[in-house]
C-alpha cells in the first residue's frame, strides 16, 4: 500500500518492489492509497511477483506533482 499524504495529487506513479517488479497507477489522489497484492507487479518480461520464494527488500516510489514536482520515496536497502 501506497498512502498520499501530501495535499498533492501525484501523477505517473510508479512503484517498483526488489529492484525488478513494478506496478503503479495513472493517478494517486491527495490523502489517497494504492493497494494491490506482491502477485500483481510484474518485471519487464511478464514474470509475477512470488511470494512464496521472494520477500520485499526495497520499494521505491516515483511520481510527479500536478505542478511537474519529483516525488521520490524509498524503502528499505540493498544488500
Amino acid at each position: 500500500m501506497v498512502e498520499n499524504q501530501t495535499r498533492h495529487e501525484w501523477r505517473d506513479v510508479v512503484v517498483t518492489v526488489n529492484a525488478y517488479y513494478r506496478g503503479g497507477a495513472p493517478t494517486l489522489a491527495a490523502g489517497g492509497r494504492l493497494e494491490t497484492a506482491l502477485a500483481n507487479f510484474t518485471t519487464g518480461l511478464g514474470q509475477r511477483f512470488d511470494t512464496n520464494r521472494e520477500h520485499v527488500r526495497r520499494v521505491e516510489v516515483r511520481a510527479k506533482t500536478t505542478s511537474g514536482e519529483p516525488v521520490a520515496l524509498d524503502w528499505g536497502a540493498d544488500k
